[in-house]
């Protein structure tokens, strides 16, 4: 028979378990809401903070001026 040390640890796995799996669900449901955007298409408008802090979107562009995204790898954060 089991004392309470067993039935606590037992709880704790099933506990675990359950959060890695709604955690497995929610990344597999925001990645399966990306879709990728083929060459010629119009990009999803987006805001994004600037260097300076202010918020700007994609659409403020629209019909002004080229814009360039560029995804980088990496941060420049230095950790």
């Amino acid at each position: 028979m089991k004392g309470k040390g067993g039935e606590n640890m037992l709880a704790n796995r099933r506990k675990n378990l359950f959060l890695s799996g709604v955690l497995l669900i929610g990344m597999l449901g925001v990645t399966s809401m990306a879709a990728a955007v083929e060459i010629g298409e119009k990009a999803p408008d987006f805001t994004l903070p600037s260097t300076m802090g202010e918020k700007i979107s994609l659409s403020q562009f629209q019909g002004k001026k080229p814009v360039l995204l560029e995804f980088y790898v990496a941060d420049f954060s230095g950790t």
